[in-house]
């Protein structure tokens, strides 16, 4: 598998793993477009919902530590099959919502589902991945957020007036439905998973000819003298000399997504400190959308070309740099356009490799756990970006400040991109200094 070519299985579950992402990024941009219609139809102004609309990404943040360690114990396939099932169900529960309350509890299910959803199609895709192509078809499989994002902004301008904000959910809970036969027929567990759990050897080869990796007939493989141990905890993902590595790397991950939640509000810097309309910015903000769906696509073929740690450090002193520029340059140049373009790039691309490092870094064993926790540590940690911003707003600093003080997290990730290398390299030549484990 480490050395095998991209096969016609490798495209199909890397669809299907896209797909899945996709339909979560959908839920959570979706909802927040349609709030004011919800509100109308609840009878209750639309601020009032922003707090329930506040509960899905919460959810998530739980979700990912909650349920990611079990498609480390259960099987990534299996969880995405259970979880498709029951985010379909929580979606489809958001139509029959009568108050803020019920409704706020439908959107915090079904955050949390979509929390176990990505690390588990994420930890898939870099366990079927070859070393040379990991990081690519790793980072195909993340950009479905994004561009799920993306279609529900579509869809709910072509489609919101003619089906309503409960069709606009019916999409989201049939989409769910519609992925579970594709992956179930054309999606194989993990091999390493099943490797791992002592699995039956043909189940192990009928895995692999799944992706398009033939096996010699009547080949079997070892089994396991015991099975690997089924509790994940944060002790074993800092555990075997990864604790100062994983330390690192979810600091990193925080500043990314700070920088990115900044970047995504700075409609309002420019609107309260040059009165930029939020409708003319928004013109410019769709050329960065199109530069991120880039980003998201791309940054793991350039990763698996030149560096994960080299690569990130490169992005993220470009996106600073641009953001610098979207505070010196007038409104509306050429200059400016440049900025925001090559910001929505950069500081996506950024944050799509901090997205990529983990799955690839940490073994196949408790990949998923990572995945989620970092996820949710990440989350959990950019609520200090609205904090941030309501300081500039309410002190008024100005547009340069603002765009400079977003630039300053990605200046963190440039001085420790190089740090995170160096203890990767430390944390691989101690643990392959220890003796090998009966069960690995």
């Amino acid at each position: 598998m480490d050395n095998s070519p991209v096969r016609r299985g490798h495209v199909l579950t890397v669809a299907a793993l896209f797909l899945v992402l996709l339909i979560d990024g959908y839920d959570l941009a979706v909802t927040g477009q349609i709030l004011p219609v919800i509100a109308s139809t609840l009878g209750v102004p639309t601020a009032s919902l922003t707090g329930a609309f506040a509960l899905q990404p919460m959810g998530q943040a739980i979700g990912g530590l909650l349920l990611s360690s079990l498609a480390d114990h259960f099987g990534r396939k299996r969880m995405l099959i259970a979880l498709l099932a029951l985010f379909s169900i929580a979606t489809l529960m958001s139509v029959f919502a009568t108050s803020v309350a019920g409704f706020g509890a439908t959107r915090f299910i079904a955050g949390v589902l979509g929390g176990g959803l990505l690390p588990a199609a994420a930890s898939l895709a870099a366990d079927i991945s070859s070393i040379k192509r990991r990081s690519t078809l790793v980072g195909i499989v993340y950009a479905g957020v994004a561009i799920g994002a993306v279609g529900a902004s579509g869809l709910v301008a072509l489609a919101l007036d003619r089906i309503g904000w409960k069709g606009m959910y019916l999409i989201g809970a049939l989409a769910p439905l519609l992925m579970i036969l594709p992956i179930l027929l054309l999606v194989p567990e993990s091999p390493l998973h099943l490797a791992r759990i002592g699995a039956p050897s043909t189940d192990i080869v009928g895995a692999l000819r799944k992706l398009g990796i033939e096996v010699e007939p009547g080949r079997r493989f070892k089994e396991a003298e015991r099975r690997s141990g089924s509790r994940i905890s944060l002790i074993d993902i800092f555990g075997d000399h990864r604790a100062l590595f994983t330390a690192v790397l979810w600091f990193t991950c925080i500043c990314g997504q700070i920088c990115v939640n900044l970047f995504g509000i700075s409609a309002a810097f420019f609107h309260e400190f040059g009165g930029v309309s939020v409708a003319s910015y928004a013109g410019y903000a769709s050329m960065a959308g199109g530069a991120s769906i880039v980003a998201g696509l791309s940054t793991g073929f350039v990763i698996d070309r030149f560096g994960r740690y080299r690569v990130t450090a490169a992005y993220a002193l470009l996106g600073a740099l641009s953001l610098v520029g979207l505070g010196v340059f007038p409104f509306g140049t050429a200059a400016f356009v440049a900025a925001i373009v090559s910001a929505g790039f950069f500081v996506v691309g950024t944050y799509q490799s901090l997205n990529i490092i983990t799955p690839v870094v940490y073994p196949a064993a408790l990949r998923s756990a990572a995945v989620g926790w970092k996820g949710a540590v990440s989350r959990f940690g950019s609520s200090a970006a609205p904090l941030i911003a309501a300081a500039l707003l309410a002190r008024q600093m100005g547009v340069t400040v603002a765009m400079c003080a977003a630039a300053v997290p990605l200046l963190m990730v440039v001085l420790l991109a190089p740090v995170l290398a160096v203890l990767e390299r430390r944390m691989r030549a101690r643990a392959s200094a220890l003796p090998a484990r009966s069960d690995e």
